[in-house]
């Protein structure tokens, strides 16, 4: 199993810098088996590699990194994953569907050990606005690719985050245009993640 790695990024007046990355296990022609969902024990040997990965490449002493781990993982398995908290890990959240309880529970782990929490894919299935408001992580993601009307989703899920979690930064994924940094920026998103990085890359060495 190998890691790869997608930067996240901050768009200001004076230009864009990277700020982290999020880390993922890159399964090659089984990748579809991240898709398909996985047990709390396959998600957590998923998140102890990517962890001891992050603290071996030192990207964590450079930035925020983000690491996916089911909820339930993270309450069942409380002392395996608290052996990789560093200040910038960013827990991210995954939107399984699972009781207010156990939200409750992860949010107490964060507070408890001032972790930085981060919810992925609001408006989609188990992201819904009482689990931003019950977490109040510091981001929130919303993904371009989550709807055919693209900007309309964007704008109301940004909308919603704000209602429930004001401090909450929103991070936009699978930003693939220059059009679309353009028209998040007129939201008020200033941070992004996608393969438009890859673009950059080759035009101006992000």
């Amino acid at each position: 199993m190998e890691v790869r790695k997608e930067g996240i990024y901050l768009e200001t007046g004076q230009g864009r810098r990277r700020i982290g990355y999020e880390y993922f296990p890159d399964l090659g022609i089984h990748s579809y088996i991240l898709d398909r969902g996985i047990d709390e024990k396959t998600d957590l040997i998923f998140f102890k590699f990517l962890g001891a990965s992050a603290i071996v490449e030192g990207d964590l002493e450079k930035g925020l990194v983000f690491i996916n781990v089911k909820p339930t993982t993270l309450v069942k398995y409380t002392t395996d994953v608290v052996q990789f908290v560093r200040k910038n890990l960013v827990l991210e959240i995954q939107k399984d569907v699972v009781s207010r309880d156990i939200l409750e529970k992860v949010r107490e782990f964060a507070e408890k050990r001032d972790v930085l929490l981060s919810v992925d894919d609001y408006g989609v299935e188990g992201s819904r606005k009482e689990r931003i408001e019950i977490l109040q992580p510091a981001y929130v993601k919303i993904d371009l690719a989550a709807s055919e009307d693209r900007f309309d989703f964007v704008l109301w899920a940004f909308e919603e985050i704000k209602k429930v979690s004001p401090a909450s930064q929103v991070i936009l994924k699978n930003v693939e245009r220059e059009e679309d940094l353009e028209k998040m920026v007129s939201f008020g998103i200033n941070l992004w993640q996608g393969k438009l990085e890859r673009k950059l890359a080759l035009i101006q060495g992000l």
